[in-house]
């Protein structure tokens, strides 16, 4: 009878102390975690490079506005349409879609207006919108909605006239 119970024994602490089904278990606990952090790796990427696209776009369209427009026949104040056609192919250049631009807005100004020789320059401004989508999905649940409705970056650049 002893040497029975001490095979029972043997076989039920190899079936408990047994790791076959552990990697499993881990697995299925790590991958999900990894997954969403990987995700978020690649939102958030692309909100910079899109951040930092339409910041270039804005310093563009700020030098192409304080730039003389022709030696020989007079400097013309380019318009905002001027401006956009500055920045829209920048923005399509980086696959963003430049009619989603928001507010967008010229303005000539003075750089420096308590002294005595005033500096010309022109700053533009302008929102783009981005949400937390990849290929339609969401990286949140809706009850996150300060997530899921997404971000507006701004983009702001100001250039001084040269003569």
């Amino acid at each position: 009878m002893k040497h029975g119970t001490c095979r029972r024994i043997k076989s039920l602490s190899r079936l408990l102390g047994g790791t076959s089904g552990a990697e499993i278990a881990e697995a299925a606990v790590i991958l999900p975690l990894l997954f969403m952090l990987l995700l978020g790796i690649m939102w958030f990427g692309r909100a910079f490079n899109i951040y930092a696209t339409i910041n270039h776009a804005a310093r563009e369209g700020a030098q192409a506005a304080a730039a003389h427009s022709c030696a020989s026949c007079g400097n013309v104040t380019p318009t905002a349409a001027n401006i956009r056609s500055v920045i829209d192919p920048i923005l399509s250049a980086s696959h963003l879609d430049p009619g989603q631009v928001q507010n967008f807005n010229l303005q000539h100004v003075v750089l420096n207006p308590a002294s005595p020789l005033p500096e010309l320059g022109a700053v533009v401004s302008f929102d783009y919108p981005y949400n937390f989508k990849l290929n339609g999905l969401s990286c949140c649940p809706p009850t996150l909605s300060p997530i899921t409705t997404g971000v507006v970056l701004n983009a702001r650049a100001q250039a001084k006239e040269e003569d």
